[in-house]
């Protein structure tokens, strides 16, 4: 789920659409995150990892 997602709880709107303040200052909030990296690949990296350094380890 992205922020495009996210409903205001003050104007029941899309705050992507900015109908409200409120969902104009969360917008412009979220538009200064730099987004987020997904936890799958570093998942997988560190699983190999370890088995690279369990083999290196026997």
């Amino acid at each position: 789920m992205g922020w495009e997602d996210l409903v205001c709880a003050a104007c029941a709107g899309r705050v992507v659409e900015g109908r409200c303040a409120t969902c104009r200052a969360s917008r412009e909030q979220f538009r200064g995150q730099r987004p987020a990296l997904p936890a799958a690949p570093l998942l997988i990296a560190a699983a190999l990892l370890l088995a690279l350094l369990m083999v290196l380890a026997h």
